[in-house]
């Protein structure tokens, strides 16, 4: 049977706890549901060089503005997602990615995936993320406590040696 996949890229807010509750609604054959859950850090991370870990905290981050092209950026997602279920046994897969401007606290992205099989559900998670933070078309750029303007984000080395492990 097909995994039932469900993209979103919205301006509005979302709540985590509605969308399990949905994830799991009339789902009795997945006995595991895997879920992320990313926020708005208040600092943006600075990457040692050569590291792949993001350890140090660098400026303050007030607002996180997201850009995307519409249409485009639904069709990234939903292409992850379904390479994510043709690897894995999912039932249900669901990706949310926010644009706009965010603050500090506020979520960005819902990630959820469901299985018969808790490893399937952890993985499949885990590889839409990684994908989607170095494949999906959204740019970002923070914007500091005060300040009138912002820096765009540039992609981190550790996003990229994050699918390497796929």
């Amino acid at each position: 049977m097909a995994a039932i996949i469900s993209v979103s890229v919205q301006a509005e807010g979302f709540d985590p706890g509605e969308e399990y509750r949905s994830l799991r609604s009339e789902n009795f054959a997945d006995g595991a549901t895997a879920m992320f859950v990313g926020n708005v850090r208040d600092f943006s991370p600075i990457e040692p060089v050569g590291s792949p870990v993001e350890n140090s905290k660098g400026n303050s981050v007030a607002v996180l503005e997201l850009e995307h092209y519409p249409g485009m950026a639904e069709s990234a997602l939903t292409d992850i997602a379904r390479q994510a279920a043709q690897r894995w046994p999912l039932g249900r897969v669901r990706v949310i990615h926010r644009f706009g401007q965010l603050r500090a606290g506020e979520e960005i992205v819902f990630v959820g995936t469901s299985s018969a099989h808790r490893q399937a559900a952890l993985d499949a998670c885990a590889f839409i993320m990684d994908f989607l933070k170095s494949r999906a078309p959204f740019w970002k750029k923070e914007i500091g406590q005060g300040a009138e303007s912002g820096h765009w984000v540039q992609a981190r080395h550790s996003d990229e040696d994050a699918l390497k492990k796929w």
